[in-house]
């Protein structure tokens, strides 16, 4: 399997099945624009989820979602609406630069670039400050794009970190970090992506077993990327 390789082409040609909720990320969050608080949306919403936020996310686990995304960059959710030859370009200080195929600078709401509060290397606090406000308002008052659209163009960025943890070989060297030394707000986007990388539903999980037969083809690795497409709420 080429860990670069992304197949989301087929995401809406492919049918999925063995997955049913009640409710899905897209249900719950879809109008969430007109939320201010952004903390408070986040924590009603896994609520609707089923997400027991009382229980603690193990330690191992909390290190696999930091690397993750740690490991998911914004690249794909500057290319929406079909202009996939963006290209981005970010600085330092945390702005952010997007030219088009022609090299010229993309001014559009949807895809233009803006300035980032967060630092990759801190990627629950870039979640918190730049993620997840444009996942729930957009990137200006203008932005044409649903939740939906966003989501998903952020999934395919999300991918590439899932990758990533997949092919590391030593896991062990994984940033170490303790769930009961987070802060409240921390612990909510925690329990937003073991939710959605580590559900205990999924048949397809990222056990160590699962994982070699990911890393040996992609239509291995599908059968567990499907259930996450699936559980976001995109179905055929």
């Amino acid at each position: 399997m080429n860990k670069k390789v992304i197949l989301f082409s087929l995401l809406f040609l492919m049918c999925v099945a063995g997955l049913s909720a009640k409710e899905s990320i897209l249900s719950v969050f879809e109008n969430s624009q007109g939320e201010t608080n952004l903390e408070l949306c986040l924590k009603k919403g896994l609520e609707k989820l089923g997400v027991n936020l009382e229980k603690e996310i193990s330690d191992n686990r909390v290190s696999a979602i930091n690397f993750i995304l740690k490991n998911t960059f914004e690249n794909n959710i500057h290319k929406m609406r079909g202009e996939e030859d963006n290209q981005i370009f970010v600085k330092n200080t945390g702005e952010e630069a997007v030219f088009d195929k022609d090299g010229k600078l993309v001014t559009n709401d949807w895809n233009r670039g803006s300035f980032n509060y967060g630092n990759y290397d801190k990627p629950i606090q870039k979640f918190e400050l730049d993620i997840w406000p444009w996942l729930i308002w957009g990137n200006t008052r203008e932005d044409p794009t649903t939740f939906e659209e966003r989501f998903y163009y952020y999934i395919m960025d999300l991918d590439i970190g899932i990758q990533e943890y997949i092919f590391l070989e030593d896991k062990k060297s994984l940033e170490k970090i303790k769930y009961g030394e987070l802060t409240e707000t921390d612990k909510f986007v925690y329990q937003f992506f073991n939710y959605l990388l580590f559900n205990e539903s999924y048949k397809y999980d990222l056990s160590e077993k699962n994982m070699r037969n990911y890393r040996k083809s992609a239509e291995n690795y599908w059968k567990y990327l499907s259930q996450l497409v699936e559980l976001s709420g995109y179905k055929n």
